[in-house]
């Protein structure tokens, strides 16, 4: 279950916040004015892409196999959207 952090925050504690990603795997919610703004996670590497990366347009795909309506559906039902 991913931590909820204010944006403040995350700007005052970025490189620790990325460290604790990377290394133990963690995710947060970064709100803004009390609401979802962010998700910071562990970049997903696809293997079946030359070089493993997951592009923009893979994302996108993701999003609209789970009938995605915009930004404030995805802060309404962040939980909806969650995949490994």
């Amino acid at each position: 279950m991913p931590q909820i952090i204010s944006a403040t925050q995350a700007r005052n504690q970025f490189a620790e916040i990325v460290d604790r990603v990377v290394y133990k795997g963690e995710e947060f919610v970064v709100q803004k004015q009390g609401k979802p703004a962010v998700l910071i996670t562990r970049a997903v590497v696809n293997p079946k892409k030359p070089g493993g990366k997951f592009t923009t347009t893979d994302f996108l795909s993701k999003l609209a196999s789970y009938n995605f309506k915009g930004p404030s559906d995805l802060s309404k039902n962040l939980d909806k959207y969650a995949w490994d």
